[in-house]
């Protein structure tokens, strides 16, 4: 295991040591309004996906837990009417 210019390196795989590494080597700093603009857009993008993701991961533990709950043995949904 070493460590080389904030490059995390064990077993032939290597990870940057800090998000700063990463941004400096994938968007051009002289612009850094068209950095910033790629970059939020990529963050937006990775936002709406893990919200998605999220969304569609509670959306089947609430199908699944509502189909489980109505169809266990010893488990009954009833009703209440008013009578007012």
């Amino acid at each position: 295991m070493s460590q080389s210019s904030g490059v995390y390196v064990a077993d032939g795989f290597s990870e940057p040591m800090s998000a700063q590494y990463n941004f400096t080597n994938q968007y051009d700093l002289s612009k850094p309004d068209r950095a910033m603009s790629s970059y939020a857009r990529i963050m937006h993008e990775h936002t709406k996906s893990q919200l998605n993701t999220a969304t569609d991961s509670a959306r089947r533990r609430s199908t699944s837990s509502s189909t489980s709950a109505s169809t266990s043995p010893g488990l009954s949904r009833t009703s209440v009417t008013s009578t007012e």
